[in-house]
């Protein structure tokens, strides 16, 4: 959003993730966050230290050996199949608004401005 961009195909990931209302905010603002933040939000399941971060993926992972590799493939098939039409439909019109972006001049006012790191002149065209 600050250098012109549309964040199209993450755009349809994030509300799916986490909801309507917090994508808007974070989209239209493009603020930046923490990982606390991120965990606040939904975005992450958990937040751990750096030097925690090998001994809680091997424990996430001890967790998930112990199930059945079929049905952790078909409920992952599953979970994905709910949102796996609409989804798709939604990263095509993203691609489809990625595109266009591209050709405006606030699309290259912004990347210009970023490049030379200075604060943008918005045409809105």
């Amino acid at each position: 959003m600050r250098i012109g961009f549309v964040p199209a195909i993450v755009s349809s990931i994030l509300v799916w993730q986490v909801g309507h209302k917090i994508a808007r905010d974070l989209l239209l603002t493009g603020k930046m966050f923490d990982a606390s933040e991120a965990h606040r939000i939904g975005l992450v399941n958990e937040v751990v230290a750096p030097s925690q971060l090998l001994p809680r993926a091997r424990d996430l992972a001890s967790q998930l050996i112990e199930n059945s590799p079929s049905s952790l493939r078909l409920t992952k098939k599953l979970i994905n199949g709910y949102i796996s039409e609409s989804l798709d439909r939604q990263i095509e019109q993203a691609v489809r608004d990625n595109a266009e972006i591209r050709q405006t001049t606030d699309f290259r006012e912004g990347i210009s401005s970023f490049l030379e790191k200075r604060r943008p002149h918005w045409s809105g065209k």
